[in-house]
């Protein structure tokens, strides 16, 4: 972008994120590179005379938050509110201004997700439909992704995810792991059915695909990356979860 256009004092509201932290761990090296750099650009704004918003938070729900906060023997809550502090703490020491460092736990985050899913739903773009997952008995709850371990179906690799393999990439369910395990009580799991909402994905195809092609600002790679899932076929995405679950 050419200097002269962020020169001077604008109308134009301009909002800036940096991705969000997964609130299960430390502020890493990665993670400041980014905020910094995005700092750097906010400052540069808002001292050329734009209305600038630079907003931040806490990426706060999902199976590993679940996982790492019952080992410690504390709730999600308590658990993602240590890390809240704790991210707030570096940001701060590295001087990172934010106009708002905030968290996905939030009741706003949670009425627009309600009211996104009901539009979507009241549109047909959302089914519902019963599949099979595993089962822990002992534990008496269904298995997702990170609550599953076992072996790669595809490379043979031992103590993999139900969601993906870390070793050759590959994606799966959890009953597609070989010699399954539960990793709260390593206890073997059953198969059982349960039903679940799933978002009609392959609807918007067409749309997605002229936003990819008409978008100058994606870089060439990102869009032609994309654009290749999308001509091979867009399934149908299941957004629901079995209980309990921290989460929306």
């Amino acid at each position: 972008m050419e200097a002269t256009k962020l020169t001077g004092s604008s109308n134009k509201k301009t909002l800036i994120t940096s991705a969000l932290i997964y609130a299960n761990g430390p502020v890493h090296i990665g993670h400041m590179v980014e905020y910094i750099q995005t700092d750097i650009y906010v400052r540069f704004l808002k001292m050329s005379g734009r209305d600038a918003i630079y907003c931040g938070a806490e990426d706060t729900h999902g199976t590993p938050i679940e996982i790492n906060a019952a080992k410690e023997g504390v709730s999600p809550e308590d658990f993602i509110d240590r890390w809240w502090k704790e991210h707030k703490r570096d940001y701060d020491n590295y001087l990172v201004d934010f106009d708002s460092y905030y968290s996905t736990n939030s009741p706003e985050n949670k009425h627009y997700t309600e009211l996104i899913f009901n539009r979507l739903k009241e549109k047909g773009h959302i089914y519902t439909k019963e599949i099979e997952l595993t089962y822990c008995e002992n534990c008496e709850r269904y298995l997702p992704d990170r609550f599953v371990k076992g072996t790669c179906p595809n490379c043979g690799a031992q103590d993999q995810y139900g969601d993906v393999c870390e070793k050759c990439n590959t994606a799966h369910s959890t009953i597609d792991l070989l010699n399954p395990y539960c990793s709260i009580c390593g206890s073997t799991p059953i198969r059982r059915k349960s039903r679940h909402y799933f978002f009609k994905l392959g609807e918007f195809s067409d749309w997605l695909r002229d936003w990819l092609n008409n978008n100058k600002r994606l870089q060439p790679e990102i869009r032609n990356q994309v654009l290749t899932w999308v001509n091979d076929g867009l399934e149908d995405w299941c957004i629901s979860r079995d209980g309990p679950y921290f989460g929306f």
